[in-house]
């Protein structure tokens, strides 16, 4: 069902024309040369030989408005296009969403996953519900291009894992028991696809430059929110920074005061400590009903005034180091999660009142805060862009 354009024993360029097929949904002859940067004969032999095996298909493009004169004939390859599986974990829900490389999700399927299960029980329910989306979408069972998990910790790159709690921390605060040593591993020997881990707030930042809200803009900070996480994408010069250690951009273990609370990162005072835990302490004794993160912004998009001002206070929290991650890296634009919804406007607001006051005007002046187009598929099409950016890299 999901083949990849990289299999079987063919010529490099074959591959490659294969590949951005794949990626770009359609391509005129002239598209590939051109983006390839390949001599015209070679692609129309390639694409004769293509277009003879059934691998590729030819018709006329479509020409806007019936506007007048000969269409160009556009490539497309044949049969289901090349998906891949996202995995996104959160409040106990895992979602596995297959999309297609050009950015279009076919299908998803949601299921419920503790922080405590077995990594053998998880890898079972992702199999599942891989099964089941694949039904939705109309594909037969097989395996996918690739398995692309969304992780809410640090990644350590290349070793396949999430980066461990430093000073003993509390593993349960840092990243499910589920989401450790091996799990790459077995989801690709049970879904016979390559499996690559990636930071969620990465994966939205990705998502957002090549889909959504920050297309276009080469420098630019992706905001992931969350009851245990305040994650940064960073998009520098066009391309996702990571950091040596894998830790850039965790906006959460900033720290924000001197004598807070210990931090199972093993530092004092961060960020997450402050915000996650003392917003909730301030507001809970006016309700009677438990509060979390997710109820909070439920009840500020129904009215609460209470809570609206609570929630600014949140982005002018996270907004006051942002600002001088203004100053130090000169964006374009800050990327706010577009998931949280309508509520997020309160967020969005202190936000850019702090990057506003605290930043030096030179930069603030220059980034714009805007709210995310993609809501929760930006995690999902940055695991789309994370694989044609490893196709790009095998390919050159």
């Amino acid at each position: 069902m999901f083949s990849s354009p990289l299999s079987g024993r063919t010529r490099p360029n074959d591959r490659r024309i294969r590949a951005w097929l794949a990626c770009a949904g359609e391509a005129s002859r002239a598209d590939l040369a051109r983006q390839l940067d390949l001599p015209k004969a070679t692609v129309a032999g390639i694409v004769t030989d293509l277009i003879e095996r059934g691998v590729v298909a030819e018709a006329p493009r479509a020409r806007p408005g019936g506007a007048p004169g000969r269409p160009a004939h556009v490539l497309t390859l044949t049969g289901p296009p090349p998906a891949v599986a996202a995995l996104t974990w959160s409040a106990g829900r895992l979602r596995v969403a297959l999309a297609t490389l050009s950015g279009r999700v076919l299908a998803e399927h949601t299921s419920s996953v503790e922080p405590d299960m077995a990594q053998p029980a998880v890898v079972s329910v992702v199999l599942g519900s891989l099964q089941a989306a694949a039904r939705s979408a109309g594909y037969d069972a097989g395996p996918p291009a690739a398995v692309v998990l969304s992780v809410p910790a640090p990644i350590q790159r290349g070793a396949g894992r999430p980066a461990a709690a430093p000073g003993g921390g509390k593993r349960g605060e840092w990243m499910p028991a589920w989401l450790g040593e091996g799990l790459a591993d077995e989801l690709a020997r049970r879904t016979g696809s390559p499996a690559l881990l990636e930071n969620d707030a990465n994966l939205g930042a990705l998502g957002e430059y090549v889909f959504g809200a920050g297309r276009g803009q080469p420098h630019q900070i992706y905001l992931k929110l969350g009851r245990h996480s305040v994650g940064a994408g960073l998009i520098i010069g066009g391309l996702l920074h990571r950091g040596t250690t894998g830790f850039a951009g965790e906006l959460a273990h900033v720290q924000v005061r001197n004598d807070g609370p210990m931090c199972v990162c093993g530092g004092r005072g961060c960020l997450i400590r402050t915000v996650s835990t003392e917003m909730i302490d301030l507001a809970q004794p006016a309700y009677e009903e438990p509060l979390t993160f997710a109820s909070m912004l439920s009840l500020a998009e129904a009215g609460d005034i209470g809570l609206q001002r609570l929630l600014g206070d949140l982005g002018r929290s996270i907004g006051r180091p942002l600002a001088d991650a203004c100053t130090l890296l000169n964006p374009d634009l800050f990327v706010l999660d577009g998931s949280i919804g309508p509520a997020g406007e309160h967020i969005f607001s202190g936000i850019a009142e702090a990057i506003d006051r605290y930043a030096r005007p030179v930069t603030s002046a220059a980034a714009r805060v805007v709210t995310g187009t993609l809501g929760a598929d930006a995690e999902v099409l940055g695991a789309v862009v994370l694989l044609r950016q490893e196709w790009e890299r095998m390919l050159r």
